[in-house]
């Protein structure tokens, strides 16, 4: 079976990637919005490719004491709206614990229903 089939055997629906959908390719140590509010979203990938460590949280108050966090060199959340429900959906945060940490975020989206 393809994997066009098999996504949309899964999903029920097309879906397509999109890279870096709010253009944060960095972290700092001021919170910012990597992922907004997307009711479309299937599922996405927060990767930290820094040294430093970085966390992501759901409101911009996320810190190194409050939130989920990615090691440095490859640490990763992921989200599937079939085991982690509305969340998959929410906004997202991330925050460095220093430096400017090199990020990237992909998210999975219904095809032709982009935010």
């Amino acid at each position: 079976m393809s994997l066009d089939k098999l996504l949309m055997e899964r999903f029920k629906v097309r879906t397509r990637a999109v890279e870096n959908p709010k253009a944060i390719t960095a972290a700092s140590t001021t919170a910012q919005l990597i992922l907004g509010i997307n009711p479309n979203r299937l599922a996405f990938t927060i990767t930290n490719l820094g040294a430093e460590e970085c966390y992501v949280g759901l409101t911009n108050k996320v810190s190194t004491t409050r939130g989920i966090r990615l090691d440095g060199g490859g640490g990763f959340f992921i989200c599937i709206w079939d085991e982690d429900f509305q969340m998959t959906g929410w906004a997202w945060w991330i925050i460095a614990e220093e430096g400017t940490p090199a990020v990237f975020s992909l998210e999975v989206v219904e095809y032709g229903r982009e935010l």
